[in-house]
């Protein structure tokens, strides 16, 4: 069952951004208690979550069309979105046993992703695409290229944080001006979590080495 309108009415920036990088976005509600946390997959890989305090009774998991989800959040439909879980193909990050690595500051992260956007920037200029993309390949290498690394305090952990998930948590606008980001790591997973929302990025997208 997914919550009245009213409580998840934060969720709506979120789908907005997702879906003008993917009009097709597919949505997964998770509703655990008295939150309700909506995952969304960008085209560039990378999974992000925004969490609202909107229960309703039961614990429930359901997986909308992004579109049809805004459309309701806007008061442009009555109704609430159908289910269409067929639609999620990717695996989910745990609920629990996150571990914090390091607490990073807006300060050091913006410089990193506004000298990623230029470097993107030039490379499509050497292809002679200048406003545009360069070549996917010349553009995943420079999404994945390690451009944060945070270590815990004991030493004990580490977590590679690539320009591609720092790109989405900006422009996900998850990251407040004068507020922080914490690094956590779960298993596979790694999280980058902010004000208004978390990036997720599997282990193989993110070089996580324990020590």
């Amino acid at each position: 069952m997914i919550p009245p309108r009213a409580g998840l009415s934060e969720l709506a920036p979120a789908v907005r951004r997702a879906l003008s990088l993917d009009p097709h976005s597919v949505v997964r509600l998770r509703v655990a208690g008295q939150a309700t946390s909506a995952l969304i997959r960008l085209p560039f890989d990378v999974l992000v979550a925004r969490s609202v305090q909107a229960g309703a009774g039961p614990d429930a998991d359901v997986t909308v069309r992004g579109a049809q989800l805004l459309a309701w959040l806007d008061g442009e439909r009555d109704e609430p979105p159908e289910t269409a879980d067929a639609l999620w193909r990717w695996g989910l990050p745990p609920a629990h046993g996150w571990r914090r690595v390091e607490t990073v500051p807006d300060t050091d992260i913006r410089p990193l992703v506004r000298k990623g956007a230029l470097t993107l920037k030039e490379a499509a200029r050497r292809e002679g695409v200048p406003g545009a993309q360069p070549r996917a390949e010349v553009a995943d290498a420079l999404l994945d290229s390690v451009v944060l690394t945070a270590v815990s305090a004991d030493g004990q952990a580490r977590a590679e944080v690539t320009l591609r998930a720092l790109s989405a948590l900006t422009r996900m606008g998850f990251l407040a001006r004068g507020s922080a980001a914490h690094v956590d790591v779960a298993g596979r997973w790694t999280r980058v979590a902010a004000v208004y929302g978390s990036v997720f990025i599997e282990r193989d997208a993110l070089d996580l080495t324990p020590r």
